[in-house]
């Protein structure tokens, strides 16, 4: 029997894309960070969004420990998690790193860092389609129900 969190899933995951991301959006800041959007001290609000990103992956990242199932992108999925920031998101993980860039982009205030949540966020849905067919492979109609109920983002 094959393994349905596992079969097909090769290729770069989003803790490494974002880490590429992320440092692509540093350099390019430092390098033609073009015209100020977000004056200081209004930066400043950069680093509140970040935390909320943050925060919010971590209580993702703490229901998928208690339920005991698979945190890794390309791990087996052995749980289905429909409760907690999951019951408002399907991929609240995810989105946390979108939440988290825009942080990001506003706490350096110009227009060149926009462009990796950008990245981030085409990048994520493109990966998240894929992770989709797996899950409905691994968990049928109850994965299929859930995506029913609850948006893929917010």
């Amino acid at each position: 029997m094959t393994d349905p969190g596992q079969s097909g899933r090769r290729g770069p995951n989003p803790p490494q894309v974002s880490s590429l991301v992320l440092a692509t959006m540093i350099v390019s800041w430092f390098l033609w960070p073009g015209p100020v959007l977000v004056p200081w001290p209004w930066t400043l609000v950069g680093a509140l969004v970040m935390a909320a990103g943050l925060a919010f992956a971590g209580w993702a990242v703490l229901r998928f420990q208690r339920v005991g199932t698979n945190v890794h992108p390309h791990g087996e999925a052995t749980v289905l998690v429909t409760d907690g920031p999951f019951a408002r998101s399907r991929n609240p993980m995810y989105l946390s790193i979108v939440i988290t860039f825009v942080g990001v982009a506003i706490l350096m205030g110009t227009v060149t860092p926009w462009v990796g949540p950008v990245i981030m966020a085409v990048w994520l849905d493109w990966f998240i389609r894929r992770e989709e067919r797996h899950l409905l492979d691994a968990f049928g109609g109850d994965y299929d129900s859930y995506r029913s109920r609850v948006r893929r983002w917010i």
